[in-house]
């Protein structure tokens, strides 16, 4: 294939897809994004969850097959966000409240100092009470964009994964360091029941 054969199939496709166009929204029950447009700016790191399926194994199938793999169950595996934090930490205090949600916790509020805690907030025996999945659980979208003029600010998606039932499971620990001036950084894990894939056909403006 000749350059001038690539640039043209490139260009009849819009161009090449760059990893740093993409839109994560946490969807409540309501439809509407937590935090408002807060996590769209704030993700800075997500991935397009992949396909996988569980198979077995046939040995010595009588057509002389020697071994023959087929497929059983579909597989969905845990995804990673990552979110730059403000000032107000909104990324770090929206997911505390959503792990927290699954044990019927919420972190305790102040006027601002940490001072402001009473000594006898945290009691050492806590009893959790593990809610039912349907009041925690959430869905996720991750929409993959492409840069052009015939869209909203735009962004075009091309696919979107919406991801059902989904949960944090684990918060990373936020690495903070005198002598640093990058921007604070949050990454949590997620397990999702399945997910929904929207295949969006891209159209370019002449």
């Amino acid at each position: 294939m000749s350059i001038n054969s690539f640039l043209g199939l490139m260009n009849a496709n819009g161009g090449m897809s760059y990893a740093n166009h993409f839109v994560v929204q946490i969807l409540e029950k309501s439809g509407n994004p937590a935090e408002g447009d807060a996590f769209e700016f704030l993700c800075d790191e997500a991935q397009l969850p992949n396909i996988q399926a569980a198979t077995g194994t046939i040995e010595g199938r009588y057509t002389g097959e020697g071994q023959v793999n087929y497929p059983h169950t579909r597989v969905f595996t845990e995804v990673q966000l990552g979110f730059q934090c403000d000032a107000q930490m909104t990324p770090l205090k929206y997911l505390n409240d959503w792990y927290g949600s699954i044990f019927g916790e919420t972190p305790y509020q102040t006027a601002g100092t940490y001072s402001d805690v009473p000594s006898d907030t945290f009691a050492q025996n806590r009893t959790n009470k593990l809610k039912l999945p349907e009041s925690y659980c959430k869905t996720v979208k991750i929409t993959k964009t492409e840069i052009g003029p015939d869209s909203v600010d735009g962004k075009r998606p091309s696919i979107s994964y919406l991801l059902e039932r989904a949960w944090p499971f684990a918060i990373d620990a936020v690495p903070l360091q005198f002598g640093s001036t990058l921007v604070t950084k949050v990454t949590c894990q997620l397990y999702y029941t399945r997910h929904t894939i929207i295949h969006n056909d891209i159209k370019f403006a002449a």
